[in-house]
């Protein structure tokens, strides 16, 4: 159990300010789209707040029914949205989701999720600042 609070801790101190994570996805529009405007990252926030949702309650529906297909598919479906918008700590999150999920890894794959919950928490407070 304390292995698991020391985890949690180093994911906390580890994890980008909302400062930090509006910058990288500014940074990341301009590099895949050439455009930052205050449009297209109130476009592209709404787009992915709306899609992350439902990805995350899938994982954790599947989680709970040891359904690796559904969790491996929401995962990678969630990875590649964040990381096209420089979400890279949510993107990692979700690749280690759908690693041990592909492995069938059901151990620890509680934590990830409630890690993945709470870098989430800060995505949705950073990407709501563009929002118009």
């Amino acid at each position: 159990m304390q292995s698991s609070s020391l985890r949690e801790d180093k994911t906390m101190v580890n994890s980008p300010s909302i400062q930090q994570i509006q910058e990288g996805v500014r940074a990341a529009l301009e590099a895949v789209m050439g455009d930052s405007s205050p449009e297209m990252l109130d476009e592209m926030s709404t787009i992915f707040l709306e899609d992350a949702v439902p990805l995350i309650e899938q994982i954790k529906a599947g989680f709970a029914a040891h359904d690796f297909k559904a969790i491996t598919i929401a995962a990678h479906t969630l990875k590649g949205s964040s990381a096209t918008i420089g979400l890279a700590t949510l993107a990692d999150l979700c690749l280690a989701i759908e690693a041990s999920s592909k492995a069938e890894e059901i151990n620890g794959m509680g934590s990830s999720i409630t890690n993945l919950e709470a870098a989430y928490s800060r995505v949705d407070k950073a990407l709501r600042h563009f929002l118009l």
